[in-house]
């Protein structure tokens, strides 16, 4: 494994395995909240699903996996009994088809693991540095529209890594989707791991499995469209072979940085033929070549009403307005799924509900109960295609309201506009970008945007953003946009926007593409240089410097370089301020020496500092070598003294 001695949430995870703290959760529930001492409490307790949530002091978020989104009735009987009775009432659908419950007290906790356990849940592994809840097709095994059903190689894969050790200390969190779904349902571009439909010619015979991409992610700087490994695996290999891929980003990942640990960084360091020569090896057997992609250009979100491919059977989806429900609403689906199906309930990745198995006789029926007015089979454009996350309500990490606007603003332009066309407008909080806003028609990324001297709730907007064969990123087109002023925005891009034609630029040969890309060799060999009147007091910008970005400031007639994408989600540190010896972060407020790097707000986050050596009228910008530099020592004359050794305070 890659060092990390700076990291405190690596130190945290040698000092003890985050599933050991499952032995403490009674005694926890007995002292109460306050006992919980902070490694445990704010860390640990995630390896359980269980989430404290500082915005709710003594409150609690859990975090149930659903594995490939397929529970049943009474497993959401229990989910909606344990919402009413020991949560708020109310639960989320989450992106990862997952339901969450709020405000539950920690002298809760161990009836309510016992209480899922009996019908076949576990909170295990949820959050932190592990495999999160494996995603596949909700309608696997029911679609015509499937090369295969995936879902019981999503179950196997699952059975391998829960309540084991040996992938519980992983560098990053780990998202994995396994699908035979030829409608692009699952995202898989976002993926750290994602198996999609593929057949593959051998020895005269046609295969059907699965192609491999590595290295997605939404977080952490941004979307980075996975990578094809060049590697197709038959159905019976896939569940070892996402087992090795794990391990081996358990093995090499990096673990100095959180923002940088993610697969994604280890594959841009190594390349994907260093990756696939390291997987084999760990394999033993060589991976055939990939296969031919069965993916199909469209995608679903399998709303409606849909035959299966069982005899006289469909399938019910159901929009569930961006995935919050009761839980008597819960226990109401339940009772649906009993008399009208077979007792079974699927969720998807985007927060709704889908009951399967019902008769051509009772679908009429079904389609007539009182629940379905809240929760449609046929809802507008607008409605369908909408997403959000969790939002500053219940999330330590959002920094906007999102569920309730999101919901209000939507309910406000449906009634203006009569979409025909389908359209997604995702919502997320923070840049984590739990809401997948990078895959949507219209993404909105929450930020605070300074308003007449005050701060108020805002957003960027992305649009063209997709997922499937041909993913790309999104390309923003306004920042900083208060939400009072959103559903005017919104509602011209949704009446004028086309977004077929912005992915379809953005998927164009590069030198046609709306923003020029700087090659690694310009970067490389470019020397970057600040003239000392380029910036006015106060100011800052954005250069590169070896192929990183770096956020210059002139702050009382100093220079100031320091790395620009914030430690903690990328935002830029550039948008910040320096206030004495610290930049701080436009997003979250995170305060990071100007010397050191160091955080004050946050001990386990740490910026590169960058030196400003002089040069005619101005400051080449150079990285610093580490090497040269003595340790750091406390007290303000040691972190002067590390500012002016790396050239920053120049005047």
């Amino acid at each position: 494994m890659q060092a990390a001695a700076n990291n405190q949430i690596e130190q945290l995870k040698a000092e003890k395995d985050g599933l050991d703290v499952g032995q403490d959760i009674s005694r926890y529930a007995e002292l109460g909240w306050e006992s919980i001492p902070a490694g445990d409490r704010d860390h640990r307790l995630k390896w359980w699903g269980v989430y404290f949530r500082k915005r709710t002091p003594g409150y609690f978020m859990i975090r149930i996996r659903i594995t490939n989104g397929i529970t049943t009735s009474s497993q959401l009987r229990a989910i909606g009994s344990i919402a009413n009775r020991v949560g708020n009432g109310i639960a989320d659908i989450t992106t990862r088809q997952q339901i969450e419950l709020r405000s539950v007290r920690i002298e809760s906790v161990p009836e309510m693991l016992n209480q899922l356990r009996n019908v076949g849940l576990v909170t295990l592994q949820t959050g932190m540095d592990n495999i999160r809840n494996v995603v596949g097709c909700p309608v696997a095994g029911l679609t015509t529209n499937e090369l295969l059903d995936a879902s019981p190689i999503a179950q196997a894969f699952t059975a391998m890594f829960v309540m084991n050790k040996a992938y519980t200390n992983l560098p990053r969190k780990f998202n994995v989707t396994i699908t035979g779904c030829l409608e692009n349902c699952t995202h898989a571009g976002t993926q750290d791991i994602a198996f999609v439909p593929a057949t593959k010619e051998v020895e005269g015979e046609t295969i059907k499995g699965f192609n491999v991409l590595v290295g997605g992610k939404n977080g952490s700087g941004g979307y980075r469209v996975a990578s094809a490994l060049d590697a197709f695996v038959r159905p019976e290999e896939a569940a070892e072979v996402a087992s090795a891929i794990t391990l081996l980003f358990r093995d090499h990942g990096f673990r100095e940085g959180r923002n940088s640990a993610r697969l994604s960084f280890l594959i841009d360091a190594w390349g994907i033929e260093k990756f696939r020569e390291a997987l084999e090896s760990r394999l033993a057997y060589t991976l055939l070549r990939a296969g031919l992609d069965a993916r199909l250009p469209k995608v679903t979100d399998h709303i409606g009403v849909f035959r299966q491919k069982q005899a006289h059977t469909n399938y019910v989806g159901l929009k569930v307005p961006v995935g919050r429900i009761t839980g008597d609403q819960l226990e109401d689906v339940a009772r649906l799924a009993e008399t009208y199906g077979k007792g079974e309930i699927r969720l998807t990745t985007n927060q709704n509900l889908i009951i399967p198995h019902v008769s051509d006789e009772k679908l009429s029926t079904l389609l007539d109960e009182p629940l379905l007015k809240v929760f449609g089979y046929n809802p507008t454009q607008i409605m369908r295609g909408l997403v959000s996350c969790t939002g500053i309500e219940y999330c330590n990490l959002a920094v906007i309201e999102t569920k309730n606007r999101a919901l209000q603003i939507a309910r406000e332009i449906e009634r203006k506009v009569d979409r025909k066309q389908p359209i997604t407008i995702h919502w997320s909080g923070c840049p984590a970008g739990c809401g997948n806003h990078t895959v949507a028609d219209i993404g909105l990324l929450g930020r605070m945007v300074k308003l007449d001297d005050k701060m108020v709730d805002g957003v960027d907007i992305f649009v063209g953003g997709s997922s499937g064969p041909d993913a790309n990123r999104g390309i923003q087109i306004m920042e900083n946009v208060p939400c009072d002023q959103l559903p005017q925005v919104l509602e011209g891009l949704i009446r004028f926007g086309a977004f077929d034609k912005i992915r379809k630029n953005l998927r164009a040969p590069q030198q046609t593409s709306l923003q020029p890309r700087i090659t690694t060799k310009e970067i490389v060999d470019s020397k970057v240089f600040i003239r000392q009147d380029e910036l006015a007091e106060g100011a800052s910008k954005v250069v590169f410097v070896n192929g990183t970005e770096v956020a210059v400031f002139k702050h009382q007639g100093r220079f100031i370089a320091i790395q620009n994408r914030c430690p903690h989600e990328g935002a830029s540190l550039a948008e910040g301020s320096v206030e004495g010896n610290e930049v701080v972060c436009p997003r979250h407020g995170y305060r990071f020496d100007i010397g050191t790097g160091a955080c004050s707000t946050e001990r386990t986050l740490c910026a590169r500092t960058f030196k400003l050596v002089p040069q005619d009228n101005g400051f080449l910008v150079k990285e610093i070598d580490e090497k040269t530099i003595q340790p750091i020592v406390s007290g303000a004359g040691a972190i002067q003294s590390r500012a002016g050794e790396a050239g920053i305070q120049i005047r």
